[in-house]
């Protein structure tokens, strides 16, 4: 199982990274569309993987996938992204801005997780939703150290 989640993490590392660079205010429709692709093969890839990880059944997995695509989705929304901001750029002028707005996704992102957390448990078993949430966050974990080590090399 490690190898699938490092293999997932290298794929997503990926994928993020082509879709980051990609993500410039003069973006073609092309470019877009070639984003959207690449981010939902992120999300796949995680879907596949948290289906591998929780044993879900093919019925439980009809009901789960749409649901998670919804977390998903929300989660990204509330995301501010002021918050992505690399050490070497932090400044005097921009430091609190960032680490106010990285609070603001921790905060955020938890009233997500909480809101979705009865939602999870109508469709899959409540042993099921507290794995789903530790994997989650592993993987998202996994994924800064490979970002961070990938631009370490850079």
């Amino acid at each position: 199982m490690k190898k699938f989640l490092v293999l997932f993490v290298a794929m997503a590392t990926m994928i993020a990274q082509d879709v980051m660079a990609q993500e410039k205010p003069q973006m073609t429709e092309e470019q877009r569309a070639a984003a959207k692709a690449k981010r939902e093969q992120l999300l796949q890839l995680r879907v596949d993987m948290l289906r591998e990880e929780l044993k879900l059944t093919p019925e439980q997995m009809t009901k789960f996938e749409p649901v998670y695509r919804k977390y998903r989705a929300e989660v990204q929304r509330v995301t501010n992204k002021d918050a992505r901001v690399k050490k070497e750029n932090l400044t005097n002028e921009n430091a609190l801005k960032v680490v106010s707005a990285r609070l603001a996704n921790t905060i955020s992102t938890a009233v997500v997780k909480q809101r979705y957390l009865l939602i999870f448990a109508e469709v899959i078993e409540p042993l099921q939703v507290e794995q789903l949430y530790r994997v989650d966050e592993r993987i998202a974990r996994e994924a800064r150290k490979v970002m961070k080590y990938r631009e370490q090399g850079k």
